[in-house]
């Protein structure tokens, strides 16, 4: 969840949905399943032990599953999207839900998406719960918020500071599953 946030009040309430900023109106469906490319890799030397290698391509993979889902159900105002918990754990999830519902419960819907790109990534697959941190920049200047019932802008909705650093925790759970369970604002430069 990204809590330091400088967007616009009513973004505010998304952005802290996980990295969790997140849009479309029944007029213009063909834009809510156009999330783009929701994350980019960072190019990085190969790694000694593939196991380390597999975390943080599996972690990423997560990762990016979320921004790309969370923006989906944004744009939706959809909290109840089933594609969020094959990216997301709670708490995070529970959160990310909870942002998207207040969305739905405002009239609002978001369009556009955020997309994040991967500045580093740190693993250790030897800890008790396996992990991997992720460093990003999130980039929501793609983004607005808009009333669903007739497409106007949500006033005091623009977001003033469109890039933020984030720090993701992607844990591998019991099942083998890899899932985005906390993400908090970073303090890298974007």
């Amino acid at each position: 969840m990204i809590r330091r946030l400088h967007p616009a009040p009513a973004l505010v309430a998304l952005a802290m949905a996980g990295c969790t900023l997140s849009a479309c109106t029944d007029k213009a469906p063909a834009t809510r399943a156009s999330a783009s490319p929701a994350a980019s890799a960072p190019s990085s030397s190969p790694t000694a032990d593939p196991r380390v290698a597999q975390a943080v391509q599996a972690a990423t993979a997560a990762y990016q599953g979320y921004i790309q889902y969370w923006a989906i159900a944004s744009q939706a105002a959809d909290p109840n999207n089933a594609d969020l918990a094959r990216y997301v754990a709670d708490p995070l999830l529970s959160l990310t839900r909870h942002n998207i519902q207040r969305l739905r419960d405002n009239g609002q819907v978001q369009v556009g998406a955020q997309t994040a790109r991967i500045v580093s990534t740190q693993a250790d697959v030897d800890a008790a719960q396996p992990v991997v941190t992720i460093h990003a920049c999130l980039d929501y200047s793609a983004l607005k918020l808009v009333y669903k019932t007739n497409s106007s802008p949500v006033p005091n909705s623009a977001i003033k500071n469109p890039k933020v650093a984030t720090v993701a925790t992607v844990w591998r759970y019991q099942t083998g599953q890899w899932l985005v369970n906390k993400a908090e604002g970073g303090t890298d430069p974007c």
